[in-house]
């Protein structure tokens, strides 16, 4: 595995910013921390070239499939944090990107795993990471030696097991479309945050099911079994958007 270590401004590997955090009920605003995170992300692979030329030039677009993030230690407000992120080669249809959260003195205190793929722009299919590896391998020749964070792979959580109550609609809205033309992914952690009373939160993790888009309306439902809540976001014609545990 990777250790958490506070990366060079050369090492073209990593990619670190600035993190100050907000907060909502008492936790860590898990919105504006992804935010964070997405926004870092996506400067990063502007600096490896695989930016937005690349994807116009290749027809494509990066979405993000899943997320589980863990909180290894405190967060305090008013205190400034160093976010990093960095990516491992890509297998045939998707990829992992890495992030963690350091304090002043470079200790861990949040980890977080992402799954992604490359969506086709014209099709809006899954479409080959091919030319990504290929980008990714001429920029950072020992790509394929970078470590993850973890050994956890992202899978697909079940939810059928729990009896949920429908709480909260949520009209999409101009604003919350990013430019992929879909409901921006921290949106749905934007609305499903206030449904938690103020248990401080250990780790959750996000599945995205299918695209949200403007005008469209989400029905949101809570389940809760012990310590653990899951919210699932469901469009209008039943399917299922998103759903997210969270443990704490």
């Amino acid at each position: 595995m990777m250790k958490f270590k506070n990366p060079e401004s050369t090492d073209l590997h990593f990619f670190k910013t600035i993190y100050q955090p907000k907060f909502f009920n008492g936790n860590v605003d898990l919105a504006h921390m992804l935010h964070t995170f997405q926004d870092l992300s996506g400067d990063h692979v502007e600096a490896l070239g695989l930016g937005e030329e690349f994807k116009k030039l290749n027809q494509f677009f990066y979405v993000v499939m899943r997320m589980k993030g863990y909180f290894l230690g405190e967060i305090h407000e008013g205190e400034t944090y160093t976010m990093v992120t960095y990516p491992l080669q890509a297998s045939g249809i998707q990829m992992y990107r890495y992030g963690y959260i350091l304090n002043s003195k470079d200790e861990p205190v949040f980890m977080l795993s992402t799954l992604w793929i490359l969506m086709d722009s014209v099709t809006r299919r899954i479409k080959s990471t091919k030319v990504f590896k290929n980008r990714l391998l001429e920029v950072l020749p020992d790509i394929d030696s970078v470590l993850p964070l973890n050994d956890e792979t992202l899978e697909n959580f079940s939810i059928d097991e729990y009896d949920f109550k429908s709480v909260k609609d949520y009209q999409v809205v101009k604003e919350d479309i990013d430019s992929n033309g879909h409901l921006n992914n921290t949106i749905y952690l934007k609305m499903s945050q206030p449904l938690l009373q103020n248990e401080k939160i250990q780790n959750f993790e996000i599945d995205f099911e299918k695209e949200c888009f403007l005008d469209e309306k989400l029905t949101l439902s809570l389940a809760k079994s012990g310590e653990t809540y899951i919210i699932r976001g469901d469009k209008e014609d039943q399917s299922l958007s998103f759903k997210l545990k969270i443990n704490a």
